[in-house]
């Protein structure tokens, strides 16, 4: 029989003696409000379930060679749809403000935390799947063959999501439904992230010029839990489901129609992620 875990953030408490700078009782603020908000809906489990891939490529404002991985990235976004889930990480040398027109600061703590989990950072660089470990970086000409390798393997694990977005009342809701495909003796944390696109601001080029209205999409805003997530599975069965919510302040100077939700689930014991979902936030 399989077994249900229902959760709303509780458990990002046990992220409270680790190095992070991040603060669990901030993170703790977003637990779901189900007496304002009414209950956690209900999910169907997913017929023909998808491997989608996730790749986080690390950038900044003043790299020269991002505007061209970049548009990489943005292609294949094109020819995968939903199957590529894409993330921008304003992290490292390149990604500090100075002076005018790079005045502004895209850096995240979040993002700062995923850049100093890499063995050697560099920019552009992207993990895709985490293949080889949250330290392991890859170059842009590697990114399309590790990319077409995760989308043909079987998904270990399906997600589906549901949000809501309440403009009266500032706040966004997030339903994360996941079920196990696989037998696995690991533990696994949800991640669940806010990105926003159509930023219009700075960037170099490849020959050094400024373009000075770049568009800047899948930017990296706030995690909604802690970075490295929170658990929702131990030693899994086949068939096992959890439902995850949370209730999260958005930010108004973000766009609402131009933010994404993010939701990938993360082997603890490898390090990989074994599945991604994203979903436009609509008002």
């Amino acid at each position: 029989m399989k077994k249900l875990i229902i959760l709303s953030c509780v458990f990002a408490v046990v992220f409270s003696s680790c190095s992070d700078k991040e603060d669990p009782i901030l993170k703790l603020d977003n637990r779901y409000l189900e007496s304002v908000y009414g209950p956690v809906p209900e999910f169907e489990l997913l017929a023909t379930p998808l491997k989608n891939v996730y790749l986080e490529e690390f950038t900044g404002h003043k790299c020269t060679n991002c505007p061209p991985a970049t548009e990489k990235v943005n292609i294949w976004e094109e020819e995968l749809g939903e199957r590529l889930v894409p993330i921008s990480i304003h992290a490292g040398t390149f990604a500090n403000p100075s002076a005018a027109p790079y005045n502004v600061d895209f850096r995240t703590s979040d993002g700062d935390i995923y850049w100093g989990q890499l063995e050697v950072g560099f920019a552009p660089g992207a993990r895709v799947d985490r293949v080889g470990g949250t330290s392991s970086l890859y170059i842009d000409t590697e990114w399309r063959d590790l990319i077409d390798d995760q989308l043909a393997k079987a998904p270990e694990a399906a997600l589906q999501m549901v949000t809501s977005y309440v403009a009266n009342d500032g706040f966004l809701n997030i339903h994360v439904h996941g079920q196990f495909l696989d037998a696995s003796t690991s533990g696994f944390n949800l991640v669940v992230l806010i990105t926003e696109s159509h930023i219009i601001s700075p960037q170099k080029d490849v020959d050094g010029t400024d373009i000075l209205d770049y568009e800047h999409n899948h930017m990296l805003r706030d995690a909604v839990t802690l970075p490295q997530g929170q658990p929702v599975a131990s030693s899994p069965r086949i068939d096992d489901v959890f439902v995850s919510s949370f209730s999260y302040e958005f930010n108004p100077a973000w766009v609402p129609n131009n933010c994404y939700v993010i939701a990938y689930l993360v082997n603890n014991t490898t390090g990989e992620i074994v599945n991604v979902v994203d979903q436009e936030i609509t008002e």
